[in-house]
């Protein structure tokens, strides 16, 4: 619970319908939307070291531009992602600039054509961009056999950009408290959009223990859960490199129904996550 002195819930947040994400609509915009996110990892993962964890694919979001982008990537470049419409860009010292590409009524042919155009006209060495990944997915799209279709899932991806701007918003605040959780050591709190999974994260180190961490995220859904859903997890319990989905425990989840069902405030579901995080603190120790 919130006590005086700590920081005030100052979110507004108005979920979509619970209905847009029990659709076949959605589960293909997500399928749209997660192919984004890959080819936003494929330019990461060209031009950047690996890291442990692939950390060096994650994405951040942008609130001065309202969008997600990579790491800095080399000469001040980034490829930013504006996601209501998936269109696809690069940024150069932090602006946007003219050449987009939009997944719609394209291959992802296409898309690999125009990151090659584009780093061309840069003067950076088209040689080191790759399609390759370190995870897999069956939800990758490649080749020419199929067209991107953004523009049939405008009302969901919206719906998507929504959840994910508002859940950024709640996290924000639970990573606050986390910070100064008796359970966890002073971490950063910082806020990621993973691209192999589809999550919004941030991670709290155990102060009891140097090996564990706790993740508080949010998903947009998944293959056994269609619709968006809050969660807490021990970052040891994340499935294998190669697997793109994260196990959850079924205790530990949050969804969007059971927020809109019990009619949960901002301020209970910080509780709640909040809770969770920590009770998972207390099992591992």
């Amino acid at each position: 619970m919130l006590t005086e002195g700590e920081n005030t819930l100052e979110i507004d947040n108005k979920w979509p319908e619970i209905a847009i994400f029990q659709t076949k609509k959605y589960r293909n915009a997500r399928v749209e939307a997660h192919n984004a996110l890959f080819w936003m990892a494929r330019a990461s993962h060209s031009f950047l070291d690996p890291t442990l964890g692939n950390s060096h694919l994650s994405l951040f979001w942008n609130e001065d531009h309202g969008d997600f982008r990579t790491r800095l990537l080399v000469d001040g470049c980034q490829i930013g992602l504006h996601l209501p419409d998936l269109e696809l860009y690069f940024c150069d010292h932090g602006e946007k600039v003219p050449h987009s590409f939009w997944l719609d009524d394209r291959t992802p042919a296409f898309v690999e054509a125009w990151y090659l155009v584009e780093l061309l006209h840069r003067g950076i060495e088209q040689e080191k961009f790759s399609t390759d990944l370190p995870f897999e997915s069956p939800d990758m799209l490649m080749g020419d056999t199929e067209d991107h279709n953004a523009s049939l899932f405008k009302t969901e991806l919206t719906a998507m950009s929504e959840c994910l701007s508002g859940a950024i918003n709640i996290l924000k605040i639970v990573a606050d408290q986390l910070a100064r959780h008796k359970d966890f050591a002073n971490n950063p709190g910082q806020i990621t959009l993973e691209p192999q999974s589809f999550t919004l994260m941030t991670r709290a180190d155990l102060s009891t223990s140097h090996d564990k961490t706790v993740l508080v995220g949010f998903s947009v859904g998944d293959h056994l859960r269609p619709a968006p859903f809050f969660f807490s997890k021990t970052c040891d319990q994340v499935a294998g490199s190669k697997n793109h989905l994260l196990d959850y425990n079924p205790a530990n989840i949050i969804s969007l129904q059971s927020i809109a069902d019990k009619s949960l405030s901002e301020e209970e579901l910080v509780r709640n996550l909040v809770n969770l995080a920590s009770g998972i603190s207390f099992a591992v120790r």
